[in-house]
């Protein structure tokens, strides 16, 4: 993590320290959230849309914050700790980090993608550690504010780190490009995620594909193979003529392709063939999860790791939670899916719930947001494809979650809906005395994970 005197940090951001007597007062690391500030730490306090950080600042000190960001037009900064007064805390923060990176010898590989990059990280970082000092993005840190975060939080003698870059509109990618360079990068496809904020699947995929001009020159760039969304943007794009270009998936015409792919309730098996020819376990639920150690070993084979070194990786990955998590509560088994939810995700998780055998299968499903203007009839979808599956009973959780229960009326026999949390809790809460097994999912902000905690606390 960023260690530097304040005078130092100060003048990464071409400014000077509010109070000359804190110049030489160390900083260890930086955060935003008042309530997690560490010794050492410089507090970054952010204005939001609903909060102002700049109002939690005696609370960064108690906890023991030595210095601080502050806005100019903000009053009453604090005096018993240093301040450096910048125009906005959020830009000040930006520029930071892309001085900082700058600074490092570190190697970064980029992860853009509609799913799976949280997970493509986890299992790339588990396999990179094995012969690096490797960090990753910590939770879902891959937006404008999470990235600097990240970035600021590398020790200056990590030698490899793996780097959610996310995106909800045109553009976003290219600007975190200046702070992250990357000098790899991997596209792990393209859904419906943020679909709210283009005009079609085509222009997401035009946008995703942004990672590609983010890359430093001599990197190489890993992208989905089969998804047609990702070559057809491609093939539009004038890519840099120094870029190594390499594809995973399940078609033979990939670099890197899977095979006789198998799951249990511990994980998956699967075997590789092209420039990887071996047999993989992974204790990961999913067989989308193939796809996403596929893609991790064209990066760890850039970085000459052996499939011994892959396989071990394999064996140590240090999982992102609240996803495909099984949980046992009584006699229920519950696969808690809560990070995020999109139409390609939900189908994903069916998918795995589909493997998981019991006599009373529940399917508990909330608001998928941002999908846009097709928002009703894609829940309505997914209702519908619920055909495909053995499902006794569907609980939907939200206002958009009730057109995924009318698309499943005439095929699920037991279906109920709720608004209030806690009145689905408690009607869940039946199953656990009951040889069953739930799975619950819906998008980020409905916080179905406080479900999943209530039911295993009875």
């Amino acid at each position: 993590m960023i260690t530097k005197n304040l005078e130092t940090i100060a003048s990464m951001l071409n400014v000077s320290v509010l109070d000359n007597k804190f110049i030489d007062v160390m900083v260890s690391g930086i955060c935003i959230d008042s309530r997690k500030v560490k010794q050492g730490n410089l507090f970054i306090p952010i204005v939001g849309a609903n909060q102002n950080g700049h109002k939690y600042v005696n609370n960064a000190i108690e906890n023991k914050a030595v210095a601080t960001l502050w806005n100019k037009d903000e009053p009453n900064p604090p005096t018993n700790i240093g301040v450096i007064l910048v125009d906005d805390t959020l830009v000040a923060m930006q520029q930071l980090a892309t001085t900082y990176r700058s600074q490092l010898k570190t190697s970064i590989i980029g992860v853009a993608g509609s799913n799976g990059k949280t997970s493509t990280k986890d299992i790339l970082a588990g396999m990179l550690s094995t012969k690096f000092k490797t960090q990753k993005t910590m939770g879902n840190h891959n937006n404008e504010l999470g990235v600097p975060i990240t970035l600021l939080n590398l020790y200056d003698d990590c030698e490899v780190a793996v780097v959610e870059m996310g995106m909800e509109k045109k553009g976003e990618l290219l600007f975190l490009k200046d702070m992250v360079k990357p000098d790899h990068a991997i596209l792990t496809n393209v859904g419906l995620a943020h679909l709210e904020n283009f005009d079609s699947l085509e222009e997401l995929a035009e946008a995703k594909a942004e990672i590609a001009d983010c890359i430093n020159d001599n990197g190489l760039f890993i992208y989905n193979g089969d998804d047609k969304l990702i070559n057809n943007a491609l093939e539009n794009k004038q890519l840099n003529k120094t870029l190594k270009i390499k594809t995973f998936g399940f078609n033979d015409k990939n670099n890197i392709y899977y095979k006789n792919i198998k799951q249990s309730e511990t994980g998956i098996t699967f075997e590789t063939d092209g420039e990887v020819k071996d047999s993989f376990g992974i204790n990961m639920l999913g067989k989308h999860q193939a796809l996403n150690a596929i893609a991790a070993m064209l990066a760890a084979k850039e970085y000459k790791l052996t499939t011994t070194q892959i396989k071990d990786g394999l064996n140590n990955i240090e999982k992102t939670g609240l996803r495909n998590e099984l949980l046992k509560v009584n006699k229920c088994t519950i696969l808690n899916d809560t990070y995020k939810s999109n139409p390609n995700s939900v189908l994903a998780a069916l998918d795995t719930f589909e493997e998981i055998k019991s006599p009373v299968k529940v399917v508990v499903l909330g608001d998928m947001l941002g999908l846009g203007k097709k928002e009703e009839e894609l829940h309505y979808e997914i209702g519908s494809k619920l055909s495909n599956y053995t499902v006794d009973e569907l609980v939907t959780y939200g206002e958009l979650g009730k057109f995924i229960a009318n698309g499943a009326k005439n095929i699920v026999k037991n279906i109920k809906s709720f608004d209030d949390k806690n009145l689905m809790t408690n009607y869940l809460s039946k199953y656990l005395n009951i040889d069953s097994s739930m799975v619950i999912k819906a998008s980020r902000s409905l916080e179905l994970d406080e479900v999943v905690d209530k039911l295993k606390s009875l």
